[in-house]
């Protein structure tokens, strides 16, 4: 290409000018890369102005890549290099870990998730929010705190000069859906449920889940515990189920024996009621040999039961029983609604469901507690009665 003017050094000698025959001006410098490699590269505009703020642009970015600072990172490539230091911390396991990376998934197949946290707006986060409404709140939530920690980190790198997300504008969506109420059998559904799986046989060759149900049923356990029970958790001496591990499922989407619960309230010792010992003693005889000397296994795929495929099968039931389906929870959810008729105090409660605290179970289940507030009315009447006469 022509030259209309000789090459000269800027002022401050880090690159040549000069003029092309367009009139445009071309600003070359000589660079080293972040592998150290000698490099050259042309600026090019309608001023020498316009090419030294392109070079000082290049050579800003060029140096935040040095010092190990992606500058085309994206929110799922700063998202997921969170959650894997997490995990390798042990600020969270498998399952936790297996969890963020599905949630991230969601943002990875958007067009934020393609595009570089350093070119996002406050309106390309906006419209991809907008698109969130579908999902349930559960999720959404999940999305926005990975969105805003990505961002966190993104502005404490220097990718970004300011986190618009801590913009009182960036609030969480909120879902399309109505949140899912999980209520539990009533008495008369109950009875019904129990009489189809005491009268229940699986065709041959398939899985039998009927023991897991009725154990859920009578304990409160997860499912992801009964899956996880073994032999030695069974104390009839004790007259207690030792609760020490769940079935999780892994990065790589297999399931596995996780020591621990999903909380750390979560290792208990559930009571054995005489419902409860007859079920646990049927499947302590009907025990297969397996490699985790589980009480529950899948001999047939030769794999840990998970708990969808119980799901399954609760479905399959409540449909036959003309049962509401409300998802396998609402047999955890009989079992406490069952102890609160019976007068069990919340604070027992608690210890035998695992929570964390006792708000969870007082919010979790306050319309059992409140339907029971004329029986508790009557029963302070009788008491105060009686003292009256002893007096």
């Amino acid at each position: 290409m022509a030259r209309t003017k000789k090459q000269k050094k800027n002022e401050k000698g880090e690159g040549t000018f000069r003029q092309r025959s367009n009139g445009t001006f071309e600003y070359r410098i000589v660079y080293t890369d972040e592998y150290n490699e000698t490099k050259r590269k042309s600026f090019y505009g309608q001023s020498d102005i316009i090419c030294m703020e392109k070079a000082e642009k290049f050579l800003y970015d060029l140096e935040k890549k040095k010092s190990g600072i992606d500058i085309d990172a994206t929110i799922p490539d700063i998202a997921k290099e969170k959650a894997k230091s997490d995990f390798d911390k042990n600020y969270t396991h498998e399952q936790g870990y297996s969890r963020n990376l599905y949630t991230i998934s969601i943002i990875e197949k958007s067009a934020i998730g393609k595009t570089p946290i350093a070119e996002l707006s406050e309106t390309h986060i906006d419209l991809f929010f907008r698109t969130l409404t579908r999902y349930s709140n559960s999720t959404i939530v999940k999305v926005y705190r990975q969105i805003r920690i990505a961002f966190r980190i993104a502005h404490d790198k220097g990718i970004i000069p300011k986190d618009f997300m801590q913009s009182g504008n960036m609030k969480c969506p909120k879902s399309d859906k109505a949140n899912k109420k999980v209520t539990a059998l009533t008495k008369e559904e109950q009875k019904q449920f129990v009489e189809y799986l005491e009268n229940y046989t699986a065709p041959k060759g398939r899985n039998e889940y009927k023991l897991q149900l009725l154990i859920s049923l009578y304990s409160g356990m997860r499912m992801g515990e009964v899956n996880a029970l073994k032999p030695e958790n069974i104390d009839f001496k004790a007259g207690v189920i030792k609760v020490r591990s769940t079935v999780s499922r892994g990065a790589d989407d297999k399931s596995f024996i996780k020591n621990g619960t999903k909380t750390y309230t979560g290792i208990r010792d559930i009571p054995i009621m005489d419902s409860l010992k007859t079920v646990l003693k049927t499947a302590l005889e009907q025990q297969s040999d397996n490699p985790y000397d589980l009480l529950f296994y899948d001999a047939k795929n030769n794999k840990i039961i998970t708990t969808s495929q119980v799901n399954c099968f609760f479905q399959r039931v409540c449909k036959k029983c003309n049962i509401e389906f409300r998802g396998q929870h609402a047999l955890r959810h009989t079992f406490a609604t069952r102890c609160i008729e019976a007068d069990v105090p919340p604070v027992v409660l608690k210890t035998w469901l695992g929570h964390t605290d006792i708000h969870i179970t007082l919010d979790t289940y306050a319309d059992v507690f409140n339907s029971m507030h004329n029986s508790s009315i009557s029963k302070l009447g009788d008491y105060i009665n009686n003292l009256d006469k002893v007096s």
